[in-house]
């Protein structure tokens, strides 16, 4: 059976919880690349891509230098540094629900799985894998790697499905747990599933205007309904 809706997940308190391990990443990665400890005080990350951070980072801290010139350098700081907290955590802890509601979707044929995420590729698999969950079943992906924004990647998960299955999908969900989750599934047409497992809570994500709005991600027949119709 060919898909006909494409569901995208972003990574960070939506299937997973890190408890600001990326955070304490970037700033392990801020001082073997730099010497400096790259501090997000008062900065808001959420939603945000890695990119965006990194390169808001460089600014900030007033570095003098070309952030793209060092930007392998980092990535590459960053994914040690993140393997580092991880083992140190003993990996990272699945959102509540997410494996019951994944295993039920791998199920469903009209349904294509994918990620629309803020982190790098590389490292946003990681993660997903340091909390026991197979990153390979999302094969319809848009990363950080993809846009220089987050409203730039669902019409990039969007072409990648009709190059796998020669059509467009008939819907694009977006489920993620921020604003920046929401507004991107509105910049690309898309209908948006909020849940609060987040910073953010229900009444805060109903403000948004999302299609749907969750704790988190257990009431799985309900969600079904919503993203196979």
């Amino acid at each position: 059976m060919t898909p006909r809706n494409l569901v995208l997940f972003d990574i960070d308190a939506t299937l997973l919880d890190t408890q600001d391990a990326g955070v304490v990443a970037y700033e392990m990665a801020g001082v073997k690349v730099f010497g400096v400890a790259f501090s997000f005080t008062n900065v808001p990350l959420h939603g945000r891509l890695d990119s965006e951070n990194y390169a808001d980072a460089v600014r900030r801290h007033g570095l003098g230098v070309d952030h793209a010139e060092h930007v392998e350098a980092f990535q590459a700081a960053y994914a040690t540094s993140l393997e580092k907290v991880a083992e140190d955590r003993g990996g990272f802890k699945a959102c509540r629900g997410i494996v019951p509601l994944l295993e039920v979707l791998m199920e469903r044929g009209e349904i294509q799985i994918g990620l629309l995420t803020g982190n790098w590729e590389h490292t946003g698999r990681f993660k997903i894998r340091a909390a026991g969950l197979d990153d390979s079943i999302f094969q319809c992906n848009a990363f950080a790697d993809h846009g220089q924004h987050r409203d730039d990647l669902v019409p990039v998960a969007r072409d990648r499905f009709e190059s796998m299955h020669g059509t467009p999908p008939a819907r694009v969900i977006v489920i993620g747990d921020t604003p920046r989750d929401v507004q991107c599934a509105r910049a690309g047409h898309a209908e948006s599933v909020a849940v609060a497992t987040g910073v953010f809570d229900t009444d805060a994500l109903r403000e948004t205007g999302a299609d749907v709005v969750v704790e988190d991600l257990s009431p799985t027949d309900s969600l079904l309904q919503f993203l196979s119709r």
